[in-house]
């Protein structure tokens, strides 16, 4: 499933880098990939990743996450 999480003080690329390597570490996250200008996180998680243990992740590390949504296709 994949999702975007949108989220506050993504300032750098290389804080971007940061976030996006330590959500790897959790449970049940394939990919991630954050992009600072957007301010976005694209993840994408199996059936046994939990919304709650990102925003945890995130907030730890003082990330303020706005919203959790489906990410969507070119054609959906």
């Amino acid at each position: 499933m994949k999702k975007v999480i949108y989220a506050t003080d993504l300032c750098c690329e290389r804080c971007a880098k940061h976030v996006a390597e330590k959500l790897l570490f959790l449970d049940g996250v394939e990919k991630a990939k954050a992009n600072y200008k957007k301010n976005c996180i694209y993840v994408e998680l199996l059936s046994s990743a939990s919304e709650e243990e990102i925003r945890e992740t995130l907030a730890a590390m003082e990330i303020e996450v706005t919203s959790i949504e489906l990410r969507r296709g070119l054609f959906g």
